[in-house]
């Protein structure tokens, strides 16, 4: 009779979930990166493996988790990897090392070359997991076009870059998309700086142009204009940007596609500062 009764609740708690998976896939790449304009280059080389588990209940619940290997640690802890439940009607919450509103809104550009060029490219948010190691919330709610964020850091511990002052990191976006174009903006604080953030983009299938513009609330300001252009199996990337310090960096990428997740990519990348440009090509795994 106990064994049965274990046995049964058992299956009722699993009768809740119509379906689980737990996939492993990774990525990797190998190739030569040059620091100081073609002077000098080194061999580089990185395996990663992730992990990412999720499940649905008979009503639709969705939820689960990802993180990477070397990250199974911190992901114990929550500052590294994902937790998210998402619900047909309520939207999305995320926890753990997640991204900050504004950038889970705002228009994304991706890395060039094979070892992504120093991600000389990416734009500069002020909160948000990528600005330090404490536990993140990021809420999405989507209906058709429309959809908003909201996040916040750990109210019981001050994360991210407004962590010296005690404060907790905020932000609020809003995004637009059709099939070809996406507006979005954005608000954040991180305790020491505010943020609002400004992002488009066009694309069909060939050809896509994305801009982003920040302004601080100390009247520093930000943009990248980058463009990307696909012919057959090769992509070129062209971007201009300009960081709060009035910096400026211009970049090239070229893909060519080997399909079945390898490529061959290049990079080249330099800033006005006088530093020396950075020059890489190798090969890039998906698996």
């Amino acid at each position: 009779m106990k064994k049965l009764l274990i046995t049964s609740a058992i299956v009722a708690a699993a009768s809740g979930a119509a379906q689980a998976d737990v996939a492993l896939s990774g990525d990797a790449r190998m190739g030569v990166t040059s620091t100081d304009g073609g002077d000098t280059f080194a061999f580089g080389s990185r395996a990663r493996v992730r992990f990412s588990l999720s499940s649905e209940t008979d009503s639709g619940l969705k939820f689960g988790a990802q993180f990477r290997v070397a990250d199974a640690s911190a992901a114990s802890a929550g500052t590294r990897g994902t937790v998210f439940l998402d619900t047909p009607k309520l939207g999305r919450l995320t926890m753990g090392d997640a991204e900050g509103a504004v950038q889970a809104a705002v228009t994304q550009f991706v890395a060039i070359g094979y070892d992504e060029t120093g991600k000389l490219q990416e734009f500069r948010f002020l909160t948000g997991g990528d600005t330090g190691t404490g536990i993140d919330l990021l809420y999405t709610y989507a209906k058709g076009p429309l959809s908003v964020s909201l996040s916040m850091g750990n109210p019981g511990s001050a994360s991210g870059a407004g962590a010296a002052a005690g404060k907790d990191d905020r932000g609020i976006g809003v995004s637009y998309t059709t099939e070809f174009w996406k507006v979005a903006a954005g608000f954040e604080d991180n305790g020491v700086r505010s943020q609002t953030v400004l992002s488009g983009s066009y694309g069909n299938g060939q050809f896509e142009v994305k801009a982003a513009y920040g302004l601080q609330d100390n009247d520093l300001d930000q943009y990248v204009v980058y463009g990307t252009g696909i012919f057959g199996s090769n992509t070129v990337t062209l971007y201009h940007k300009k960081e709060f310090t009035d910096v400026k960096t211009n970049g090239i990428g070229f893909t060519h596609d080997l399909g079945t997740g390898l490529a061959l990519s290049a990079g080249y990348a330099k800033k006005d500062n006088g530093t020396k440009a950075l020059i890489n090509i190798g090969a890039t795994m998906s698996f």
